[in-house]
């Protein structure tokens, strides 16, 4: 795997589920994650030119739970939050990397999984599946590093998408309306909500990368003009501390939020949701599948490949460490 794969998925102020189905889930989940993981605290260096850069370290726990308050603010709201945090991360210290140097991520993730019954619905009571993915990324975009077997693997990355590399991070534009037509062209898409994909792409872009102050505030300054974007600044993050988050709704169903430091403003994470019950069909609505039977065209049954049930927390992610390091398999 040369890239952190994006699920799109979201969701827009549910009803929590109850108590009793959130404490099962955490239960599931703990039990499920416990002595898998190290304990780690949060902290935080400057970036610098040698082998570490910034680390960002998290607790070892994740539940499944959905994001604190509501109500979010409005969008003229969300508008004012989403540029004050442009102006302050456009302020931060930032030292860049050398080209021949490489960007480390770690990201804890937990989800749905692949495999799963045909039909499976998926409920807060759920437990979800947990993977560490572990990637280097030359800073000149040249090339990629991952994890297989235990060992490091070293790859041409080919043709890449801007949030992918460094360089390419770098040369995007500054300026948020153009940076915004730049993402609309590079991300399009045949499906009605091209906005809600290009926000996606924003927490990419994030997620992936150091990001130059420049670029990250226009990122942030870029969110603020998209329709639908919520501010919370009272949410939690996927262990429970305080968070501000950035979300939309995608498909009518899913919510998916950007988990930012609340005083910082640094990326933590994402966490996407079932805003409503939501069926998986095969094939799609309004399509046919056909399978050659004695010679002929035979349209496939249609069926429920899986569904979800409101409330569900379907996959959710912590950055756990992000900087500089001189060479492919080096850690922070």
């Amino acid at each position: 795997m040369n890239d952190v794969e994006t699920l799109r998925q979201a969701w827009d102020g549910p009803e929590p589920p109850s108590p009793a189905a959130q404490a099962a889930a955490r239960a599931a989940l703990m039990a499920r994650a416990a002595g898998r993981r190290p304990k780690r605290r949060w902290a935080m260096r400057a970036l610098a030119v040698a082998a570490s850069a910034v680390v960002i370290a998290t607790g070892a726990t994740l539940v499944q739970s959905v994001g604190g308050g509501e109500p979010t603010l409005p969008a003229a709201n969300a508008q004012v939050v989403l540029t004050r945090i442009a102006a302050a991360v456009q302020k931060k210290d930032f030292v860049p990397p050398r080209d021949d140097q490489w960007i480390y991520t770690e990201l804890h993730t937990q989800s749905r999984g692949k495999d799963y019954k045909q039909g499976t619905r998926f409920t807060p009571q759920t437990p979800l599946e947990n993977t560490v993915d572990e990637f280097w990324t030359r800073a000149d975009g040249k090339r990629v590093g991952y994890m297989v077997g235990g060992k490091l693997m070293t790859t041409n990355p080919r043709i890449r998408s801007p949030e992918n590399t460094y360089a390419l991070v770098a040369a995007l534009p500054t300026d948020p309306d153009k940076l915004l037509a730049r993402f609309r062209k590079i991300n399009a898409v045949k499906d009605k909500d091209q906005d809600g994909w290009v926000f996606e792409r924003f927490e990419v872009t994030l997620h992936q990368n150091i990001v130059p102050p420049a670029q990250e505030a226009a990122i942030f300054q870029a969110m603020a003009k998209l329709p639908g974007v919520k501010v919370d600044e009272s949410a939690l993050d996927v262990e429970g501390r305080p968070a501000l988050s950035v979300s939309r709704v995608l498909d009518g169903w899913r919510k998916f939020e950007i988990l930012l430091d609340p005083a910082t403003y640094a990326y933590r994470g994402r966490r996407e949701t079932a805003i409503a019950d939501h069926e998986m069909r095969y094939p799609q609505p309004g399509t046919k599948q056909f399978t050659v039977k004695n010679g002929k065209l035979v349209p496939e049954p249609p069926y429920v490949e899986w569904s979800i049930e409101k409330g569900t927390v379907w996959m959710m992610f912590t950055r756990t460490a992000v900087g500089v390091v001189d060479k492919a398999g080096q850690k922070l």
